[in-house]
């Protein structure tokens, strides 16, 4: 028996004949985490997380860490899910609910309020359009829809800071206005009078103060500054075009009253800068930049003083810079004891005092561990697994590289290698293509559908092509209006790249993605044909024109009005380009089979895309395949997930290996 086992192994390790008994679960790698979305207490004495219920429901619990007792469920619904939770104080916590796939519903969907122990729950914003208390004549002090958390207050006290978003006439973003709630009571005060036209942004200082307001007319934005006080004016200190590569953005106003801002440094990647507010210009030196990356950071403030501890950050990998020194003595010694290669973040409430702090140590094969550390004992002990299910060495190794597209700009890729797969074997592949699409697509940390697909034998691909975001200014303007052309040339360049460096096997590729990359795999084989030998499409964009005319889509009248024309193109101006670029004005084009999945209540790509997608295929004798689910724009049931998985694995089955 053990020389008949030792046999089979060695037999699926050379050549990845898997049997179909042998792969791991697809639930492996759609079911929700067990500990999701981390917060600690302001004195590290509690953590509270997100933990699944029915469904996938995620629920609310609190868990004491003086000692580490069992996790307790304190809020929660049936038919909705908890998206996030912050601690107010060391007792109470806000948290979000929403009952999936609906814009406003009366009831399960808006922001609460808890104490650790579950009592004294309070709905503090309901998604309704308008409050009453059925017939009473006292006025509800429950916020109404169009209200949202901005920030906690930090001071002890039970409030938070609340802005309310004012539609024009269109039903777009006019303005917005900020209040600070008490999370107890529901009472609110006012802090907006006298704010400039347009605002959208508000920052504060460390005496709860608004000190900086960032504001958008006809597609300008404008920057305020004002001095403390109540009573103090606000100034006009910057003005600059959406797109003006000069332009920046309010981030925040330390403890000593400094405003700091996110801006483009002289390689035209995102950096923070000291932004002089009297000079109105921008120190010469940033405070904090990475090559080759935007820093698009989260600060770390000492919620007393506010003084700036940390940053987070993503270059490569998720990454943290302390200008604390104990902390970031503290983040030596926590990387020193955890595995290498992991990337380990520090949770704390108070940081620069609390005697806990909660550690997230993750790789690109664990999705993520939790761990304690004691700042007394200086010890560390571990809490749990966000995936327990999931053994890392049956994970995927991943890897970054620059390759050179065809007009010679660098592209960043992320390959995940099947385990136990040699880097220079060529294997069947697939290009998974990110949403967005001006956004950051990857990181080197673990991924479900890139694991996914490593775990029945796929090389996977995933380009940073032009056009994405936090790879510098040049990056993502090369981007502008080449939707089906330049940004569609990137995918293919990585493909010829794989190939030549024995990644792939360039004759048995396919391309898969969701939002744009599902716009993208529809253009694939048509844009190159022969390059992909399927395409699987989850809530992908069919005809860049629906997105234009549809009113009732999430795309607001001053995104089509100021933005698309220039990220995508004109509607009147560019409309043979814009057709050109649409898989539904070519669907005769496409000779492979295809996957069409969408969400029936998807409001950022409308079900109207596949609807009219499936109809033109089936004219032009397409071999598609398609299914539609009770989602929204992307997956909320695990089982809806697992589904169109099972699905995508089919598919390439039967292309890549037949």
């Amino acid at each position: 028996m053990k020389v008949r086992l030792a046999w089979l192994l060695l037999l699926m390790a050379t050549t990845g004949a898997w049997a179909r008994e042998e792969l791991l679960p697809i639930g492996h790698f759609t079911q929700r985490a067990s500990i999701d979305d981390v917060t600690l207490s302001p004195s590290g004495k509690r953590m509270a997380f997100l933990a699944p219920g029915a469904k996938g429901l995620h629920k609310l619990a609190v868990m004491d860490l003086d000692p580490i007792s069992e996790p307790r469920i304190v809020a929660g619904f049936a038919d909705a899910r908890v998206t996030s939770a912050t601690w107010v104080t060391d007792d109470r916590l806000i948290f979000e609910a929403i009952e999936d796939s609906v814009e406003v519903r009366s009831g399960r969907a808006g922001t609460f309020a808890v104490d650790h122990d579950g009592t004294d729950e309070r709905n503090l914003i309901a998604w309704r359009w308008s409050i009453s208390d059925g017939g009473s004549q006292i006025a509800s002090r429950v916020l109404p829809y169009g209200w949202a958390v901005h920030s906690i207050a930090g001071d002890g006290s039970n409030d938070i800071f609340v802005y309310q978003v004012m539609n024009d006439s269109a039903g777009d973003p006019k303005q917005i206005s900020l209040g600070r709630l008490n999370t107890s009571t529901g009472m609110l005060r006012m802090l907006s009078h006298g704010m400039p036209e347009g605002t959208h942004t508000w920052v504060l200082d460390a005496r709860l103060e608004p000190r900086m307001v960032q504001a958008y007319r006809a597609g300008k934005q404008y920057v305020y500054w004002r001095e403390p006080g109540a009573q103090s004016k606000w100034v006009e200190v910057a003005a600059f075009d959406a797109f003006d590569p000069a332009g920046f953005n309010p981030w925040l106003v330390d403890g000593d009253g400094r405003a700091l801002v996110l801006a483009k440094g002289p390689a035209g990647t995102e950096a923070i800068y000291r932004f002089d507010e009297a000079a109105r210009k921008l120190d010469p030196e940033p405070v904090l930049s990475v090559k080759g990356f935007d820093l698009l950071p989260v600060g770390e403030l000492d919620s007393r003083t506010k003084r700036l501890l940390g940053v987070h950050f993503r270059v490569d990998r998720p990454m943290s810079y302390w200008f604390d020194p104990d902390l970031q003595g503290i983040q030596r010694g926590v990387d020193a004891a955890l595995p290498a290669g992991r990337n380990n973040r520090l949770y704390c409430g108070e940081c620069a005092r609390s005697r806990f702090i909660v550690v997230r140590s993750s790789s690109d094969r664990q999705p993520g561990e939790y761990f304690l550390y004691d700042r007394t004992k200086r010890s560390l002990s571990r809490i749990g697994a966000s995936h327990p299910w999931i053994d890392e060495n049956t994970q995927g190794r991943r890897t970054m590289h620059r390759v050179s597209a065809r007009d010679g700009l660098p592209l960043p890729v992320y390959v995940t290698h099947p385990a136990g797969r040699q880097a220079d074997e060529p294997l069947p592949t697939v290009v998974l293509v990110h949403g967005g699409p001006w956004q950051r697509g990857s990181s080197l940390n673990w991924k479900s559908w890139a694991q996914f697909l490593a775990s029945r034998g796929y090389r996977v691909l995933e380009p940073e092509f032009r056009g994405s975001d936090g790879y510098g200014e040049g990056h993502l303007k090369a981007g502008f209006k080449e939707w089906g052309r330049a940004m569609q040339d990137d995918l293919a360049d990585v493909v010829q790249w794989a190939a030549g460096q024995k990644l792939a096997d360039a004759s048995k590729v396919c391309i898969m993605g969701a939002g744009y990359g599902g716009y993208a795999s529809l253009m694939g084989p048509i844009a190159h044909p022969g390059t992909y030998q399927c395409a699987i499409s989850y809530a992908g964009i069919t005809d860049i024109d629906l997105m234009y005319s549809i009113s009732w889509s999430k795309h607001t009248q001053a995104t089509r009005r100021y933005s698309m024309p220039v990220l995508i193109g004109d509607r009147e101006g560019d409309a043979q380009r814009l057709a050109a670029a649409s898989p539904l004005k070519r669907v005769g084009e496409i000779k492979v089979p295809v996957l069409l999945g969408h969400g029936l209540l998807d409001q950022w790509v409308p079900h109207d895309h596949a609807a009219k997608f499936v109809r033109a295929a089936k004219r032009e004798g397409v071999a598609l395949e398609d299914v539609s689910y009770q989602e929204a724009h992307g997956f909320v049931d695990p089982d809806n997930e697992a589904d169109f998985l099972r699905r995508a694995e089919r598919l390439l089955e039967k292309t890549l290996r037949p």
